[in-house]
């Protein structure tokens, strides 16, 4: 947001004002905004929702809204969040309350109070509308430093002491029931008890009656999260079977403790030391811990967990990947870890046994197709999408398979190797075989290959050869839809089309996307264009 509202102040433009306008228009972000510069970009022209006005602490706007239509005191904003959730300071939530904001109001997204909202961002509000008679928690209590609530709250409930951020029902994680969780994973601190919050904001004495209060079980849970091992140990030592009986739910702080909002390498060699199960899933996605630590490019945890026989082989439930899949796709995709050490990632899981996709090379990160180079040659689909002949022909053996035949004509595709192709076709290889993880045609690697050296000749005599631009993938993807995402030529595309292609051009596949989206959303309006061509006409 600083750049917009920078833009918006040098330029003063009416665009650049209704960007403005329209990012802090749901309340989200605007603590973020020093009040000064948002009363600058009003009096230019910038609009502001009851939602901003509270936000950015602007009362004398903010009542004016509400006399003008008192029903804004419940309008929904981000997440279905009501003004006061977004509160800047006392005096804007002593306006809402006054004009009668539900002080205990739940988004629909978190199903969180204003009071927890607020607690990262403006204490100073959640400690009033505790005041004022807001539902007050454990965690409330801590991150305030009231030890005296924090008593209290043991007392009136001696399990409060054991609840932790992300453990469901009471402070459910990220996923659950398809929602966001509790608030407090981003306003005090994913994965954590009480205990951990205590310290976070400095409360030491509090800390020390959460522990005392505390069983021995969640002294444990706590001592591993902190990495605090003599504690850790010495609590199993009193009691050997503790944690293979813990809960499904408490050993899932492994995974956990190596996904990105946790990150904590010694407090997941504590675990493993301990005895938590090392393949156990987080339930909210069915991540384990091997393909949280691959994601971020964490290497030692990843060193660690493979050295502790975590399965490499592993696929989660929703995207069917391995951890070498999750860590290519932050790598390439999603780029969330910069720092990762993306290279050393995929070496070790390769070195463990994790089974690869040659065809993702070239991937365009220089860390990872470092690593694939080194391996490509030991491989049928490696040694033919890098254009060796010779090799390719002894990988494949007097006899060789139909499936190493059809990954090898998959990897001359990729490479746009045109002879290589005609020769394992002539040698058995169907060209229309499917390979790879995705289950693509030579066709599709083809176009995937594109713009590399080769590729529009080798389109060109696969489809001579009788490839089928129908024929689709697992994601119901047909040669189009590669044709318009990876940039072929217009001459390659009008190929396509000539060749049935033009039966697809509205085809969705198993993501909603159609060859005519994914050519506008690609700016690619040459093909736009031809596509349009080919339109009956309307009467």
């Amino acid at each position: 947001m600083d750049l917009l509202l920078e833009r918006a102040l040098e330029s003063g433009s009416p665009d650049d004002l209704k960007a403005v306008s329209e990012s802090w228009a749901s309340g989200l972000h605007t603590h973020e905004v020093d009040p000064s510069v948002a009363r600058t970009l009003v009096a230019r022209g910038a609009t502001l929702t009851v939602h901003a006005a509270a936000g950015l602490g602007l009362t004398d706007h903010l009542a004016p809204m509400l006399d003008a239509d008192p029903s804004l005191i419940d309008a929904k904003g981000c997440d279905a969040c009501t003004p006061l959730h977004f509160a800047r300071d006392v005096a804007t939530a002593s306006l809402l309350l006054e004009r009668g904001a539900r002080i205990d109001a739940r988004d629909e997204d978190h199903e969180s109070t204003p009071a927890q909202w607020l607690i990262r961002d403006s204490p100073d509000v959640a400690r009033f509308l505790l005041e004022r008679g807001a539902t007050p928690d454990i965690f409330l209590a801590t991150a305030l430093g009231d030890r005296d609530l924090v008593a209290r709250l043991i007392d009136a409930n001696p399990r409060s002491v054991s609840y932790r951020i992300g453990r469901s029902p009471e402070f459910p994680p990220l996923g659950h029931k398809q929602r966001g969780g509790t608030i407090y994973q981003w306003t005090l601190a994913f994965n954590s008890y009480p205990h951990q919050v205590a310290l976070l904001k400095g409360h030491t004495g509090v800390f020390d009656l959460l522990w005392a209060k505390s069983d021995d079980t969640t002294r444990l849970l706590v001592s591993c999260v902190l990495a605090r091992r003599a504690d850790a140990e010495a609590i199993v030592a009193r009691h050997p079977g503790i944690v293979a009986s813990l809960a499904p739910e408490d050993h899932e702080l492994l995974p956990r403790y190596c996904w990105e909002t946790n990150t904590n390498y010694d407090a997941v060699k504590l675990m493993l030391d301990l005895g938590f199960p090392i393949a156990h899933p987080e339930r909210s996605h069915g991540y384990s811990a091997l393909h949280n630590a691959a994601w971020s490019g964490t290497a030692g945890l990843v060193d660690l967990l493979i050295s502790r026989g975590a399965p490499v082989d592993l696929v989660d439930p929703r995207y069917q990947s391995t951890p070498l899949g999750f860590a290519i796709y932050d790598c390439v995709v999603e780029k969330r870890h910069p720092e990762g050490e993306f290279g050393r990632v995929a070496k070790s899981l390769i070195e463990a046994g994790s089974p690869w996709d040659a065809l993702e090379y070239p991937t365009g990160d220089a860390r990872l197709d470092d690593v694939f180079m080194e391996y490509l040659p030991h491989r049928v689909d490696g040694a033919a999408l890098l254009g060796d002949e010779a090799l390719a022909f002894r990988l494949l053996g007097e006899q060789p398979r139909a499936d190493d035949l059809a990954l090898a004509l998959a990897g001359a595709a990729k490479g746009g190797h045109e002879r290589l192709c005609r020769q394992l076709i002539a040698r058995g290889a169907g060209v229309n075989s499917v390979a790879g993880r995705d289950r693509s045609t030579p066709l599709m690697q083809a176009l995937r290959g594109s713009p590399a050296p080769g590729s529009a000749a080798t389109v060109a005599a696969l489809v001579d050869l009788g490839a089928d631009p129908g024929v689709r993938n697992r994601h119901n993807t047909v040669a189009l839809h590669a044709a318009a995402w990876c940039g072929a030529s217009l001459d390659t595309v009008r190929l396509l089309l000539r060749s049935g292609a033009a039966a697809h051009i509205h085809l969705e596949n198993e993501f909603g996307y159609t060859p005519a989206r994914i050519a506008a959303e690609k700016g690619r309006e040459d093909v736009a264009a031809l596509f349009r061509e080919l339109e009956p006409p309307t009467s």
